[in-house]
């Protein structure tokens, strides 16, 4: 299995080809400890929906009557953490992925050796999203453990990616600020577009930061 990142995103990358083979270089190094761990995570999300879903009260109050595409709860909060941040265990860093994104704003001052306190890190896709989708996934697939672990996961890779941009690029600087990257307003296929970075006016491409030769 080749993983390959959407073409839409690879448009808006410096070096695209170098970043799919550092994708597969990470899974081939990390997939072995990984998939157990995986596969472990997802029979628990499984257990708790599962077990609640009895319990109309719990389900509705807490989960959202199983709506967490549309509905606000606890448990697609959980999604967050379960499956935005924590799905790949932390492994998903520089060191083990070869690579790092930047702004080119961002990328200048890495250069120049000025970074200071100047950036910040940002999820480009969303941890939340991320989580809801993997699990929405997981479940159209009739909870094949299987298929998210050693198929979902590692073609979607490119979902955990962050880019270092300008805290400026991130957030509002005050309440006349129209800059900074939108919160909860695009979906992923926009996403893929780095449309909301286009709309904060992040220019594009955004620069690869090669760590070593795949």
């Amino acid at each position: 299995m080749r993983i390959t990142i959407p073409e839409q995103f690879a448009k808006c990358l410096t070096s695209p080809d170098y970043v799919n083979d550092c994708l597969n270089y990470y899974w081939k190094n990390k997939s072995g400890i990984l998939i157990p761990a995986i596969e472990s995570r997802l029979l628990a999300l499984k257990t708790e929906w599962k077990n609640a879903s009895k319990y109309p009260e719990t389900f509705e109050a807490f989960y959202g009557n199983g709506n967490i595409i549309n509905r606000t709860s606890k448990y697609r909060s959980f999604l967050r953490l379960a499956g935005g941040y924590n799905i790949l265990f932390g492994t998903f860093i520089s060191d083990n992925t070869r690579f790092e994104l930047y702004s080119e704003d961002a990328y200048e001052l890495k250069l120049t050796r000025k970074i200071g306190k100047k950036l910040t890190s940002d999820h480009i896709f969303g941890t939340t999203e991320i989580g809801v989708k993997m699990f929405k996934n997981y479940v159209d697939s009739n909870w094949d453990v299987k298929y998210m672990s050693n198929e979902y996961v590692p073609q979607t890779l490119h979902l955990n990616c962050i880019c270092r941009i300008l805290k400026s690029e991130h957030q509002k600087e005050n309440v006349d600020d129209t800059s900074g990257v939108a919160r909860g307003k695009h979906t992923l296929i926009e996403k893929v577009r780095l449309l909301h970075y286009i709309e904060c006016g992040i220019p594009l491409p955004l620069q690869v930061h090669k760590l070593g030769i795949i």
